[in-house]
């Protein structure tokens, strides 16, 4: 982990001390209403506190207290607080915005407070304080608490600018607030004294529940903060922030080099695409369903649909060759000029369109890695090829980058603050029997399912005897893909405390819709016969992690994209993938302290150890 992030983690304590100092314990008598909790610790009397308004209100007829936050650490401005010019300004204080809705005091049966605290976010950088009514309609009811993660407000600046100090570097306060959780600790800590106030006794168990950029500041919360919570739910996470965002625009600007080199991709050519491997691969997972269980297995190639080859759809739907090559690039993912994959693909089955313009997503870490709010996403090439193609064409390429040279760049500036990925700090969360449930959809067209299984992956190599060791994490730690879901949440909350709190361990996931039974990976569903739709058909077992599968998802190590190397787990390396290797794949005995990734060379030669938490 980048040293000066470690730095400003560790200064979250001293900044908000005074939401524990101001605290001075429940009152001889509860507070007879939500305006009265305003003349009280820890809002009253509190520094920390700008402003706060707390007014009953009502959700599906249940009453509670909504309070809103103004907060405002003493030290939370300038270089002390790690925040640079112009947002906020130097003697100007960051505001972050907590909401916080505690179900009223004097409500009885499944609408009284059950004790539980929940906490979340919404997507992407959230900027705007979540609702949390849900909570409120639990049974019983929980307590649901949320932040802006520290921006969305006038002072922030527009857009994603809050993050970036034009042409200086990363306004790294802001960022700490959103992706290192600092916000969301100012809520989990605020929430839980605002209910010893109010109820008089303490909060018993404390969840963080999230989707997408909700799941990875679940994450920051998890690595960050581990002390507050007892249990996570994290769906279709975006901790990966850099490097899934510039992955973002991998098929656009692999459509863009098409276009350069041949007739541009259409739509019907897409769908063409899309039907013909779904009808391929389908059947691989054992049951012809609509679902591809395990997307990896689908090596079907868009070759297939070259006009004039059989079985290939007509005319204007086939493929010449170089558009055949070029959709198969799409899908393969992004390779360096040594042809090491750099980060997961999208799988086979997602229909990813035919624009060639960068996405919003990609042009928001393009500008933050550059040090610039005003750079073009359309200066992101596939490859250096496409650059000179561009330039042959007239194009102005003079700040074109590669993508290879994009996503080192992006590891080396900015992925250290925004990605929320570093194993090794869940030792903690591990150590205070944390249960931790993540969900991700196969068909997931907005965040790489792949993206959860390479955290996965990290975290049962670090844990494990260095080879990624999926069962020893399956106590605390389970992570269930969901065949032919795209980016939607998994309920999975019920699981995540009927585990924590009676013991119950999620075997298995039933769903009502879609795919109907999830297991935790490497278990997959297997079907016994009978309807598809009946969950008592599927039982969980085998393993997903063939050798084919493991060697597909090594990339290259974290800060070396550009390298000719890829990771290594132990045993899980290139070595190992070698055709004729007989180096096993499964782990090793255990061993009290887990041996560390290792980077290897293109002939397979290991290179030099890395030092545990520098792989990101």
């Amino acid at each position: 982990m980048n040293q000066q992030r470690g730095t400003l983690v560790a200064l979250s304590a001293a900044l908000f001390s005074a939401l524990a100092l101001t605290h001075g314990g429940a009152s001889a008598q509860l507070p007879a209403s939500c305006a009265e909790l305003l003349t009280l610790p820890p809002l009253a009397g509190n520094p920390a506190v700008f402003s706060a308004t707390s007014v009953q209100a009502t959700t599906s007829g249940r009453a509670y207290c909504n309070v809103q936050v103004v907060w405002r650490g003493p030290d939370l401005r300038g270089a002390a607080g790690g925040y640079a010019d112009p947002y906020p300004a130097q003697n100007t204080y960051q505001h972050i915005r907590v909401g916080i809705a505690l179900p009223l005091n004097t409500n009885t049966g499944d609408a009284a407070w059950g004790g539980r605290l929940i906490l979340t976010a919404g997507g992407g950088a959230q900027g705007s304080v979540p609702s949390q009514t849900a909570r409120i309609q639990m049974n019983p009811a929980a307590i649901g608490a949320g932040t802006d993660s520290g921006h969305g407000t006038a002072d922030s600046g527009p857009g994603d600018s809050w993050g970036v100090v034009q042409g200086e570097g990363l306004n790294h306060g802001k960022v700490e607030d959103w992706a290192g959780g600092r916000s969301n600790y100012v809520a989990v800590r605020l929430a839980k004294q605002l209910a010893q106030t109010y109820y008089g006794r303490s909060v018993e168990r404390t969840y963080w529940t999230g989707f997408s950029g909700g799941g990875h500041m679940g994450w920051a919360q998890a690595l960050f903060y581990p002390e507050e919570y007892d249990g996570f739910l994290i769906n279709s996470p975006a901790n990966h922030w850099q490097k899934f965002r510039l992955a973002d625009s991998w098929d656009e600007i692999a459509r863009k080099k098409i276009a350069q080199q041949t007739s541009a991709l259409t739509a019907g050519q897409m769908t063409a695409v899309v039907s013909a491997a779904r009808a391929a691969c389908d059947p691989l997972d054992g049951v012809v369903d609509g679902f591809l269980a395990d997307p990896r297995k689908c090596t079907w190639s868009a070759r297939a649909n070259i006009c004039g080859v059989e079985g290939a759809p007509a005319a204007p739907n086939c493929l010449n060759e170089i558009q055949a090559a070029g959709v198969d690039r799409i899908y393969d993912g992004p390779r360096n000029r040594f042809g090491k994959r750099i980060w997961p693909a999208y799988d086979h089955g997602i229909n990813l369109g035919t624009s060639q313009n960068t996405q919003g997503s990609t042009v928001q870490v393009l500008r933050w890695t550059m040090f610039d709010n005003t750079f073009s996403g359309a200066n992101l090439y596939a490859d250096q090829e496409s650059i000179d193609l561009a330039a042959a064409a007239g194009a102005n390429v003079s700040q074109a980058i590669t993508y290879e040279d994009a996503a080192l760049l992006g590891s080396l500036r900015t992925a250290d603050y925004t990605d929320a990925d570093f194993v090794e700090l869940l030792r903690e969360a591990y150590n205070r029997g944390i249960k931790i449930i993540v969900t991700h959809g196969t068909a997931d067209s907005a965040i790489h399912w792949r993206n959860a299984l390479d955290m996965y992956t990290r975290a049962a190599a670090y844990f494990g005897n260095g080879t990624p060791d999926y069962e020893g994490l399956h106590s605390w730690y389970r992570f269930f893909p969901v065949p032919g879901l795209g980016h939607a949440a998994v309920n999975a909350l019920p699981q995540v405390i009927d585990w924590v709190e009676n013991g119950v361990v999620p075997d298995r996931i039933v769903r009502t819709t879609g795919f109907r039974v999830l297991c935790p990976f490497p278990q997959q569903a297997i079907h016994l016969g009978g309807s598809a739709t009946d969950p008592n058909n599927f039982v969980c077992g085998g393993n997903l992690q063939t050798k084919e599968a493991i060697c597909t998802d090594l990339r290259t190590p974290y800060k070396e994209e550009t390298s000719d190397k890829l990771q290594a787990y132990g045993r899980h390396n290139p070595a190992a993938c070698n055709e004729k290797s007989n180096v096993p794949l499964g782990p090793g005995p255990a061993a009290v302290v887990s041996e560390e990734f290792r980077g290897y060379d293109a002939d397979d030669e290991p290179a030099a150890e890395q030092v545990p938490g520098d792989d990101g």
